[in-house]
């Protein structure tokens, strides 16, 4: 089975990142690392991607599929895509992923991912077009960009498919509680 999973570029659990291994104590921001377990180039043009970590012993998780070729831009002109990121549940990994974000972003405990259909819209931030195989690149993420629904959000997300991990980082705590909001099941 290991032949397989580093042939077909699966991770086995014990070589999983620790999902809080990255954050910077001093500056205080709950950003989280998965690692790419599967990696698959869709027929739309999109990655989907299964991420997973390790947190206090527990496999936490969620799929996420982004578009490939995102363009680069300038400040004046950014590439955008307006469906260009979306969240996905990957059963009890994702369940327990809400669960630990909740606790670290002191929110409300939820136990249970969303099973809806979590589209973000996503700006680039990297002067090249992000031919995500390539190399790392750095997005921010908006939900409910006219608040229309009360929940709006914004976070990075930084995938880097060569070396086998993806960022979720925090863009202001303020946002905190409807990202949980929009992740969990109400």
């Amino acid at each position: 089975m290991g032949f397989l999973s580093s042939l077909f570029g699966f991770s086995q659990n014990g070589n999983l990142i620790e999902l809080t291994s990255n954050q910077d104590a001093e500056e205080g921001w709950m950003d989280l690392i998965l690692t790419i377990t599967q990696k698959e180039k869709l027929d739309n043009g999109f990655w989907s991607l299964t991420c997973k970590a390790k947190y206090n012993d527990q496999i936490v998780g969620l799929k996420i599929n982004i578009e490939n070729g995102i363009s680069g831009g300038a400040i004046d002109n950014p590439g955008v895509s307006y469906n260009g990121v979306e969240f996905k549940s990957i059963g009890k990994e994702s369940d327990k992923l809400i669960e630990i974000m909740s606790k670290l972003y002191r929110q409300p405990i939820k136990t249970k991912f969303s099973n809806k259909k979590l589209i973000f819209i996503a700006l680039s931030l990297n002067r090249e077009k992000a031919i995500l195989e390539n190399s790392s690149f750095r997005f921010k993420l908006f939900f409910d960009e006219n608040d229309e629904r009360n929940l709006y959000s914004e976070f990075y997300l930084n995938p880097d498919l060569p070396n086998g991990f993806i960022e979720i980082k925090e863009k202001d705590e303020e946002y905190r509680t409807n990202i949980i909001k929009i992740l969990s099941e109400n």
